[in-house]
């Protein structure tokens, strides 16, 4: 197992934290609601994703993705993202363009990140809730659900109605087991120094070319990314 991890040198070790897991798409989302909901002026948020449908509910009556980012924007949250640019007409290009452009449009910063090598993608399901003058309030969620169909599942697993494609064998609405840990404490500053690492990557976001040009100002996306603000201490 040892062998996984980073050696103890430059391995990134705080203690006092704790961490919930968030089993399931539906317990994640709903917390996301309670989370986001609960931020003000000067808050932060930061996120990445592999693939975010801006019209997912969040839970049955809504909020989609779009209107919980929109609305915490509109109270002068700062939202930035990170999501992956999908490789042209293949999987999650038109769904990542498009709440990128929403979160863009409304106040925030996000980018499309092609930073990989040849035929990758990033994977990354991060999402960091940062308050201003109130630390003990911050939270990081870190696994493998992103912010968009099929994800909002519960342990019944009758699956999410708003389903994403796939192949006809899953049924109407597929089930979708997966898991967030839920993390407060110290711990969350590091979760945001793995945002904050592929933010100020100094390799281009996108490959240079007229096609990748028209496609960045359609997501309004910026050509370069803007300065992250001043790091706030981590949380007690």
């Amino acid at each position: 197992m040892s062998e996984w991890f980073l050696p103890e040198t430059e391995r990134p070790w705080t203690s006092g934290n704790l961490v919930v897991p968030r089993v399931h798409g539906s317990a994640y989302f709903a917390r996301l609601v309670e989370l986001v909901g609960a931020t003000a002026a000067g808050d932060r948020i930061y996120f990445t994703d592999w693939r975010g449908d801006s019209d997912e509910r969040l839970t049955a009556d809504g909020p989609t993705v779009a209107e919980l980012l929109r609305d915490a924007a509109a109270r002068d949250v700062e939202v930035r993202a990170l999501m992956w640019r999908s490789h042209p007409g293949r999987l999650n290009g038109e769904e990542n363009n498009h709440l990128g452009r929403i979160v863009n449009e409304c106040g925030g910063e996000a980018l499309l990140d092609e930073r990989v090598r040849k035929g990758g993608s990033h994977h990354q399901k991060l999402f960091v809730v940062r308050h201003k003058g109130r630390p003990e309030e911050d939270v990081a969620f870190v696994g493998g659900i992103d912010l968009c169909h099929s994800r909002r599942d519960d342990a019944d697993h009758a699956g999410d109605p708003q389903a994403a494609p796939l192949d006809d064998r899953y049924g109407e609405a597929p089930p979708w087991h997966d898991a967030m840990a839920e993390i407060r404490g110290p711990a969350v500053a590091h979760v945001l120094d793995t945002f904050t690492e592929r933010w100020d990557d100094t390799t281009p976001l996108d490959h240079r070319n007229p096609y990748r040009a028209v496609a960045h100002r359609i997501a309004r996306m910026p050509r370069h990314p803007e300065q992250l603000p001043e790091r706030w201490d981590p949380p007690p």
